[in-house]
């Protein structure tokens, strides 16, 4: 306290240069936790993604690697996969269960004579929601039987449900879809569904509706002597058995290849790949501008601290002439850089509190991936990492004045002051 009044007593002579001083410590320690928050927070979101699906989530295709003259690589890839694939995959020891997701983009829908247009649907077999850990808000998801039988059902997202039956439920409701110039036909909704991380959209992409595969497809696509063919089945592995259950998939479709196109593996967890490295990319490039900023600011306090030790010489003497040893003189002047430290930090985590989730949704959409919304704010970690950064930088760029101050001779210390 003692500490505290005097400081105050200081700042209150030295008003304007005492707020630059914090202003400065507060700018740098902004800046140290909005990357800190940026790094930890998008390590989070993955590393929560990446547990329930990274070691388990794969994807088959009949594709082959080509690679530029110039460099890069492109895959070709052709559709030549069945939905009775899905029973042979199955089979293998290293696979818990298999899907068909495949992407419909848009589809105009009709519901109590109000017509929408929904981006992003899709046709799933019954093993999506249990693959995908699909959340449920209400009802369920549709079988194998509804698959089979083609029963007209569709689940929908909850931000469709609540955009379409607001304050209401929507299971039991009915949409109408008509496209491709055929009539209207009836769908009853059965399950309402929570939208997943946008990250998966590197590896599986999402849906607002999500129909029994090949319900929802125009007649003309569901005459019985054609068989669809599908350019991708996703399949869940057993915990940690991904790999095995790839190079089984491998075997069990070998007969799927076509010329010089093969059945190739994709894994979940190597699609986050680039948004980790991206992120990891911007920390150490943003990283350096906090360093120097926080460098700074630290040499304000440095800069301070030295006139404030100037203007007290006579103070220092007759302190040190009444007794005081050196050690007393160090800590006061410490405690001095201290009080003015972490005031600079608190200034700057405010700061960071109020516009982290901003700044950060904003650089993550801007630089590595548009369709993630946000990451979430400043990070509990990230905060006190900052605050202890300031602490220390304070403390050692506050130490030389404090040393500089013990050093005072008594006599000459009254002499000039």
């Amino acid at each position: 306290m003692e500490t505290l009044k005097f400081t105050a007593r200081i700042m209150a002579k030295r008003p304007l240069r005492s707020l630059l001083t914090i202003l400065q410590m507060g700018l740098g320690v902004w800046i140290v936790a909005i990357i800190l928050s940026l790094n930890l927070q998008a390590t989070g979101t993955l590393d929560l993604v990446n547990r329930t699906l990274g070691d388990s989530l794969a994807k088959i295709s009949v594709s082959q690697m080509e690679e530029y003259p110039g460099g890069g690589m492109m895959i070709n890839s052709t559709s030549n996969l069945r939905f009775s694939d899905l029973a042979r995959l199955e089979e293998s020891l290293y696979v818990e269960s298999a899907f068909i997701f495949q992407n419909q983009w848009e589809r105009n829908i009709v519901v109590d004579d109000v017509a929408y247009k929904v981006l992003n649907t899709a046709g799933a077999s019954a093993g999506y929601g249990h693959a995908m850990d699909l959340e449920l808000v209400e009802g369920q998801f549709f079988t194998a039987a509804d698959v089979e039988q083609g029963n007209k059902v569709v689940l929908i997202s909850e931000i469709v449900a609540n955009q379409l039956f607001p304050n209401q439920t929507a299971v039991g409701r009915t949409i109408q879809l008509g496209d491709y110039g055929e009539s209207l036909v009836d769908f009853e909704v059965i399950g309402v569904y929570k939208l997943q991380s946008q990250l998966l959209e590197f590896f599986v992409s999402q849906a607002h509706l999500i129909f029994p595969l090949g319900v929802a497809q125009p007649r003309w696509m569901r005459a019985d002597d054609y068989e669809m063919l599908y350019q991708e089945i996703f399949l869940r592995a057993k915990p940690g058995q991904v790999y095995e259950a790839v190079a089984d998939a491998q075997v069990l479709l070998a007969d799927r290849s076509i010329d010089a196109l093969e059945v190739r593996g994709e894994y979940f967890k190597d699609s986050t790949r680039f948004f980790s490295d991206q992120i990891r990319t911007i920390t150490l490039f943003l990283g350096a501008f906090a360093f120097i900023s926080v460098l700074i600011s630290a040499i304000g306090i440095l800069s301070i601290m030295l006139v404030s030790v100037v203007e007290r010489t006579k103070e220092i003497g007759l302190r040190k002439a009444l007794g005081a040893s050196q050690g007393v003189i160090v800590r006061q002047v410490l405690n001095e850089s201290l009080v003015f430290s972490i005031l600079g930090a608190l200034l700057g985590l405010t700061a960071a509190f109020f516009t982290a989730e901003g700044l950060l949704s904003q650089l993550v959409q801007e630089i590595t991936y548009p369709k993630l919304p946000s990451i979430g704010g400043l990070h509990p970690v990230a905060s006190l990492i900052s605050l202890g950064i300031a602490v220390v930088m304070g403390q050692l760029f506050g130490f030389y004045p404090a040393l500089q101050a013990a050093k005072m001779p008594p006599v000459d210390a009254l002499r000039d002051g």
